[in-house]
């Protein structure tokens, strides 16, 4: 399966502008309660099910624009009622073309309440649902699917080179995503290659988060030796980010003085990951990392 299928959503928001000159606060917690998930246990009933196989195949034959479009706007109305079908027709579907049609579509009527559903496709017999179904899950940190994704997880590393390395990278971000930590290898490998870190760094950030602690943190903090390169050393400052925990700090700390303008930036967004819990800041000039960085060391 080719990497598109998987930068087409870029599910977290871009890193939020901070002028140098402002101080390092701690950011306030959000008063806002958590909205609770009501997980289904079971996909809806499709209203009209010959409707809905229609709509699909209007959708991957697209004679016309206003036949895709038509079967589009079907799907979308159905919701997750029609996920199962699209999802098994996304997996033996082999038009890169069609598949990114499908593609959207899931990302449109998938959501946090069917991670449990999702977790029963982990399994499944098609290299392309069962890679969705963990990239999506993903995006939805549910602890209750942690056994799942580490099984998919272990089947994947199993199959050792022969592994796809999407269904690879896919179940290592669900597995963070659920709290594990089994599955960091494949993240690191996505981290450390700068290519694929533009790509996916916002929803690598937010998976790493759900493995936020002591074990993780040995993990990245192992990736440091006196011989270390600037490429890991970078990398290993963007995994803390995400999954660092508070002692990981001093070991950062010393990085906000690097002459390399990057390994600066990336301590910087490192301790506003582990202290504040904040989103990193891109783009930074030289003098701007420089007096960010001043203001770190004073707190």
């Amino acid at each position: 399966m080719k990497h598109v299928l998987f930068t087409l959503l870029f599910l977290a928001p871009l890193a939020l502008e901070l002028r140098a000159e402002d101080p390092p606060k701690k950011e306030e917690p959000s008063k806002t309660a958590p909205k609770v998930v009501e997980h289904l246990t079971a996909w809806p009933k499709p209203a009209d099910k010959d409707q809905l196989m229609t709509d699909i195949e209007r959708v991957v034959k697209a004679n016309i624009p206003e036949m895709a479009e038509g079967g589009k706007n079907g799907l979308l109305a159905e919701g997750a009622a029609g996920v199962p079908f699209v999802l098994e027709r996304f997996g033996r579907e082999r038009d890169e073309d069609v598949k990114k049609r499908l593609f959207e579509i899931l990302v449109a009527t998938t959501s946090a309440e069917q991670t449990r559903l999702l977790a029963k496709e982990f399994g499944g017999k098609q290299l392309g649902s069962r890679t969705f179904a963990l990239w999506r899950a993903a995006q939805f940190p549910d602890p209750e699917i942690k056994k799942d994704a580490d099984l998919a997880w272990t089947r994947v590393q199993k199959l050792g080179d022969k592994a796809d390395v999407d269904e690879r990278y896919a179940a290592a971000l669900c597995c963070a995503s659920t709290g594990s930590i089994v599955g960091l290898a494949g993240l690191w490998d996505a981290t450390v290659t700068p290519k694929e870190w533009d790509k996916k760094k916002h929803e690598l950030r937010a998976a790493l988060a759900g493995a936020r602690g002591k074990e993780a943190t040995a993990f990245v903090l192992a990736k440091l030796d006196d011989k270390t390169d600037r490429k890991v050393k970078v990398a290993v400052l963007r995994m803390l980010a995400g999954c660092g925990d508070k002692d990981s700090a001093s070991r950062v700390r010393p990085f906000l003085d690097d002459e390399d303008n990057q390994i600066r930036i990336a301590a910087i967004n490192a301790l506003r990951g582990i202290i504040d819990g904040a989103d990193p800041i891109d783009n930074l000039s030289a003098f701007e990392a420089i007096e960010m960085a001043k203001k770190w060391k004073s707190r």
